[in-house]
């Protein structure tokens, strides 16, 4: 029989029990590992399973809907107490004395006749402070009775009103909208006393009509475009108080408003430039 020493059996003890340990240690690890799968797959789905009640209810409204029923089968059983359930029959019962009342009449002294005829609308982005956006529109009202109309509505569509025809009378009309004018007037000029033609050589001894031409274009711009200015913009402001004017659109531009404003019937907009201390002022 052989016999070993008492150190190799010890050596041979311990590499056993490390071995064991070892052993205990992977079969924990295993079942972690299974564990750590079992979750992973349940939270798999979980989330599959969430993805699909929310596309369900997204698309039916199943649970919305069965919720609403549910609510409004047991309302009738919900106690009328509380401070809000206070405020809503408040609200009610002044809605109700509202409607029963007869409605006030519209003062039609000193309403303009477009907003007799018409409603104003007016936005602004944003809605406090400097505007970079401001836009007003009116809309038609055929037919509509004066007196059907809520006195509130009359006095906001009177407000917005009253603003464009303060853009109107602001703003400016640059030279470039008179040019056609200004050269049909110099056609008629020419068609009057002929063309302009080279009657003696200059220093050079040649003769540029085109800046003969330039130079007339020049002078009668100088000299007609105030008063073409002034005549246009007198007639701006008639057609909008005659409700002609059917939007006025305002762009914030580099300390200053650009604006397009629409005549009714046409297309094609009357551009304009307007200061921006102007345009804070009428619409705040």
């Amino acid at each position: 029989m052989i016999r070993f020493s008492e150190n190799i059996k010890a050596v041979f003890f311990h590499f056993c029990a490390r071995f064991q340990r070892w052993l205990r240690r992977v079969r924990v690890a295993l079942r972690r590992v299974r564990y750590l799968r079992s979750l992973m797959v349940t939270l798999v789905l979980i989330a599959l399973l969430g993805a699909g009640v929310a596309w369900s209810e997204y698309q039916t409204n199943w649970f919305a809907r069965r919720l609403g029923a549910f609510l409004l089968s047991i309302n009738a059983l919900r106690p009328e107490s509380g401070a809000l359930w206070k405020d809503i029959q408040a609200q009610v019962r002044t809605q109700q004395a509202i409607d029963a009342s007869d409605p006030l009449p519209v003062p039609r002294a000193g309403l303009p006749d477009a907003v007799t005829r018409s409603r104003f609308e007016g936005s602004r982005v944003p809605e406090s402070g400097v505007p970079g956006y401001v836009a007003i529109y009116k809309i038609p009202l055929p037919g509509v009775d004066l007196n059907t109309r809520p006195l509130g509505d009359v006095i906001a569509s009177l407000r917005v009103y009253r603003q464009g025809l303060a853009i109107v009378k602001a703003l400016h009309l640059p030279d470039v909208y008179f040019h056609a004018e200004v050269r049909k007037q110099i056609d008629y000029l020419y068609a009057q006393v002929g063309d302009i033609e080279a009657v003696a050589p200059d220093t050079l001894g040649v003769t540029d009509p085109d800046s003969l031409k330039a130079a007339v274009f020049s002078e009668l711009a100088t000299a007609v475009i105030p008063d073409l200015r002034l005549r246009e913009k007198d007639a701006l402001i008639t057609a909008y108080q005659n409700g002609q004017i059917t939007k006025i659109l305002l762009y914030r531009d580099l300390g200053r408003f650009r604006g397009e404003l629409f005549r009714e019937g046409s297309q094609v907009p009357v551009v304009f430039e307007i200061e921006a201390g102007a345009v804070s002022e009428i619409v705040e």
